[in-house]
């Protein structure tokens, strides 16, 4: 089974990570995810990538219910692997968006356990309307430009209702395709997403910096479904990154 222990040299000790606010069963779920995870990864050949990841979420008023009936936590639970296993400092970014965005505490393991009790419901304002591009705007200001690295950024977006502000996300999204950053698109529930079929087929971008994909229902995709779906076309993206002259660690 997958352990989050590392082998230590012949001169130091082996020491367990702090797994925070994780409860067995919760520590136990995330070593079977990361597993699961290990597996895809090594499938599509990136099981070796790095990248920072950004995880945004809506926070308009018809995600309510799933803020309060535990899918959001669950759904970072879930998702939390990823940064497990792409970033360097193992911590998720994390921007909720509505008619504005938020950024809130980076996830790591320390406050993974309760990180929507303790930190989303403790912080976040009223639920709002449906906008994209503020959030977009900021990753792209941030990663692009105050913070730029040859490590790519892996953001996961994901939301329940098509936007009002078509134009500036499509803009921002052309914006992006300059720069290392991939967007997973990801549309959940019974709604159709049009706008997030457009931008996987965006014209005028440098490269195809994005994927959509649709999860009708978070609680009922398996794992392996789920890790499989968040990486179509990641690696194509790094490869054709490269082949435009986009730096890609």
């Amino acid at each position: 089974m997958f352990s989050f222990f590392k082998k230590a040299s012949t001169t130091t000790s082996i020491s367990a990570p702090d797994f925070g606010t994780l409860d067995t069963e919760k520590k136990q779920k995330l070593e079977d995810c990361t597993r699961k995870l290990d597996v895809i990864l090594k499938k599509k050949n990136l099981h070796q990538t790095k990248a920072r990841v950004v995880f945004v979420l809506d926070h308009s008023g018809s995600m309510r219910t799933l803020y309060k009936d535990g899918t959001v936590q669950n759904t970072l639970e879930r998702i939390f692997p990823v940064a497990l296993r792409f970033d360097d400092d193992g911590e998720m970014q994390f921007y909720l968006f509505d008619t504005d965005y938020q950024e809130l505490d980076p996830v790591s393991l320390k406050n993974l356990g309760g990180y929507t009790e303790n930190v989303i419901l403790k912080k976040m304002g009223k639920y709002g309307q449906t906008r994209y591009a503020p959030a977009m705007n900021t990753i792209l200001h941030r990663y692009a430009e105050k913070d730029p690295s040859h490590t790519p950024t892996f953001v996961i977006f994901i939301t329940d209702g098509n936007n009002s502000d078509k134009a500036a996300a499509k803009q921002s999204l052309i914006t992006a395709s300059q720069h290392n950053i991939f967007w997973k698109f990801v549309g959940i529930g019974k709604e159709e997403f049009p706008f997030l079929e457009k931008l996987d087929d965006l014209a005028g971008r440098r490269v195809d910096n994005a994927n959509y994909i649709s999860i009708p229902d978070l609680n009922a995709i398996k794992d392996e479904t789920l890790y499989e779906r968040l990486m179509e076309e990641y690696d194509d993206w790094r490869h054709a990154a490269k082949c435009a002259g986009i730096r890609v660690k």
